[in-house]
């Protein structure tokens, strides 16, 4: 300005005129505008003179020229690189059209100097903004207002604009996202999505190549692609009628292209030129520097906290491994001290802060089924059949809002399920230091049960060669081995003897008979003198007192058959001997008590049978089921030859020999006529060859009828 005021002053002294107005306009201004004046009125009144004709031409080599506008005079100067000046001179002179070379001459060189003077502020001023970007880089990682900051710096140093916005490439939609704007209102970032190639921002994403519009056709012509709902966006976001001009640079890391810097131009006079374009590119590559430092630290950021995280793992699972390996040591010591389950549980619960329930499947009894506070023994052993993994279990309370979850750890050996432990839990399930607590325990309280089947086997086999020896022994040998098992010599005792059959893994049958023998010690306690298995079948010693004991006897062993049959492990036959009086007769009671399990095992039946019920049928005692059957099948053989022929035949027997040999009793119960019964069994006769008068011949056929349905 004070270079300004000097050419004022000269101008007055040389030409003695009034005060001057001085205009300039760079290349990138559209039209001319005031740089220095002392009289505002007229500088407006010439300002709208100026708009049409004051952009001229200079010839080659011309640095100056003397006009005259409309009774106006103008001193004009041009410069190469710089632009154009005009003085307006307020009052007319003659003396204007006379000034020397060297007053020229210092005039072009003053307001050489002013644009000098300006280009430097300017260019200090971009330098200004581009260490502000650079500080703002370096001093903050916070990305968005690091981009905002470099596009309101791009704004300040670029006058030909007065908007801008940032594009960042989304892969995982593969579109170019809004990211930052000045100018624009904010839905822009709701809707407006760029496919690459779109528009000139997906253009220049594309090619990496910069791109410049200095006009509302070109800028128009150059968008004609954009898609109508982005238009629709942008346009709702700032008057694209307006537009006049867009910058558009590349954004990139290395090679790798991530976004789009873009400048606008609605409301300013200035054009942009080619060094608007390099400068933005330069804030372009200052915004990549950012987002690049903010992705840096994002992954230093993540890789301290997965190493604090890993760290904090690393201890847990320290103290994690601490607390195994003492838990590890508390269960081993009492395994290798023979500590009883109910001691191993305890000491589990106390572990896992957990009221732990252990169900012995071998040796509980139904009363203890029936404490369990979710399940009874039908209902475990559904869930546990054939299961060797933890079960998850919801639980739900009739007339309770609330749920309860527990887990069901089963105690298995080989197939054999032994027992199982009930474990409340939340509904996200235990902990994994719970887990392994109980895991280990669990592996400890299998190991325990197997070892008490296994002695419990060791003692079974004592007991039966004892139980053997003195039911094979005679006089005083007899006596010492009774007393030997706590046998009351002149007391009355009852043998029953239980077959298990259709139970063909061996583990699960010793499994079975263990469960066996341990009920009937409690079921028949305190008349239980001796008990114990062997191979496939169990032997129960009973000391009885009278008759209404065998008849409560004979309803618990039927009891338990059917639950045993529930089960489904094995088919149960049970045989009971006669009540003897004195040791002496005990073999007799257990040979009676062996073939009558023997008869129903032999039949493929379950269920129990006293010796003393069989009756006729201790005739076929001795006999094989082959010969039995061979014998049936000679009697009807007759029938069976053609069956569809003599099916009524041999029913019409059947019927009259189940009724006693009754004609009038048979007739009724097949509807017919007592004649017709007559010529039926006529004819039966001489089908089969007998005469049912005669006694041997109608023993043969109640026999065979007995023996196929009894």
């Amino acid at each position: 300005m004070h270079t300004l005021s000097y050419l004022n002053e000269k101008l007055s002294a040389w030409l003695a005129i009034a005060p001057m107005s001085i205009w300039v306009r760079l290349p990138r201004d559209r039209q001319f505008r005031l740089a220095y004046t002392v009289t505002p009125s007229a500088a407006v009144a010439f300002g709208t003179l100026l708009t049409a004709p004051a952009t001229l031409p200079a010839h080659e080599q011309e640095r100056y020229r003397y006009e005259e506008i409309e009774d106006k005079h103008l001193l004009r100067f041009f410069f190469a690189e710089e632009g154009q000046a005009l003085i307006w001179l307020d009052s007319p002179s003659e003396a204007a059209s006379t000034l020397t070379d060297d007053q020229w001459e210092l005039l072009w060189l003053g307001l050489k100097l002013h644009l000098a003077e300006e280009a430097i502020a300017s260019k200090n001023a971009e330098w200004s903004k581009l260490l502000a970007g650079i500080r703002s880089i370096s001093g903050t990682l916070d990305t968005e207002a690091i981009i905002r900051d470099i596009i309101g710096n791009a704004l300040s140093v670029i006058p030909a604009a007065d908007a801008g916005l940032l594009h960042l490439y989304d892969p995982a939609i593969d579109r170019l996202v809004p990211k930052a704007t000045v100018g624009f209102h904010d839905t822009l970032f709701k809707d407006f999505r760029l496919k690459i190639g779109e528009s000139i921002a997906g253009k220049v994403f594309l090619d990496g190549q910069p791109r410049l519009y200095r006009s509302h056709p070109e800028t128009t012509q150059a968008m004609r692609d954009i898609s109508a709902d982005n238009f629709h966006s942008l346009n709702h976001a700032k008057d694209l009628q307006n537009l006049n001009g867009l910058l558009c640079v590349p954004i990139s890391i290395a090679e790798k292209r991530i976004g789009v810097l873009v400048l606008h131009q609605f409301h300013q006079d200035n054009e942009f030129t080619d060094y608007d374009l390099a400068l933005l590119q330069g804030f372009a590559d200052q915004t990549s520097v950012a987002l690049q430092n903010a992705e840096l630290y994002a992954e230093t950021k993540q890789a301290y906290e997965n190493m604090a995280t890993l760290s904090a793992q690393l201890q847990a699972r320290h103290d994690d491994l601490i607390k195994r390996n003492k838990i590890h040591e508390s269960i081993k010591q009492m395994s290798l001290q023979n500590k009883d389950a109910a001691t191993i549980v305890k000491a589990l619960s106390r572990m896992t802060a957990k009221p732990i329930q252990f169900v012995d499947w071998l040796e509980e009894g139904h009363e203890a089924f029936a404490q369990l506070p979710y399940f009874n023994r039908d209902e475990l052993h559904t869930l546990l059949a054939g299961r060797r993994h933890p079960l998850f279990v919801h639980l739900y309370s009739a007339g309770r809002a609330d749920s309860e979850y527990c887990y069901l750890y089963p105690l298995i050996n080989g197939s054999v399920l032994l027992g199982c432990l009930i474990i409340p839990s939340a509904k996200t399930g235990l902990s994994e230091l719970a887990r392994m607590t109980i895991e280990q325990g669990r592996s400890v309280l299998t190991l325990d049960l197997v070892k008490k089947q296994s002695i419990s086997s060791v003692l079974y086999k004592r007991a039966h060669d004892l139980f053997q020896e003195v039911i094979g022994s005679k006089g005083n040998d007899l006596l010492e081995r009774a007393r030997t098992l706590g046998l009351v010599p002149h007391a009355h005792y009852l043998v029953v003897y239980a077959h298990l059959s259709h139970c063909h893994d061996l583990a699960l049958l010793e499994a079975n008979i263990h469960r066996l023998v341990n009920r009937w010690k409690r079921d028949f306690a305190p008349a239980q003198v001796l008990t114990y298995g062997f191979h496939n079948h169990v032997t129960l010693l009973l000391q009885m007192n009278g008759t209404e004991e065998r008849k409560a006897l004979s309803e618990q062993l039927q009891t338990a058959v059917e639950e045993w049959e529930r089960a489904q492990e094995a088919s149960l036959s049970i045989g009971v001997g006669s009540m003897i009086e004195g040791v002496e007769h005990l073999g007799k009671s257990f040979e009676e008590a062996r073939k009558a399990a023997h008869y129903l095992a032999a039949r493929n039946r379950s269920g129990v049978i006293h010796y003393a019920d069989l009756g006729v049928n201790r005739l076929m005692l001795n006999q094989s089921q082959a010969d039995i059957d061979a014998f049936v099948a000679d009697v009807f053989a007759p029938f069976w030859a053609e069956p569809q022929k003599y099916q009524e035949w041999e029913h019409t027997l059947v019927t009259y020999i189940k009724c006693s040999q009754s004609p009038q009793q048979t007739a009724r119960e097949l509807h017919i006529h007592v004649n017709t019964l007559y010529q039926r069994l006529k004819k039966v006769e001489e089908l089969l060859e007998i005469d049912l008068h005669r006694p041997e011949d109608l023993l043969k056929v109640q026999l065979a009828c007995h023996l196929r349905y009894e």
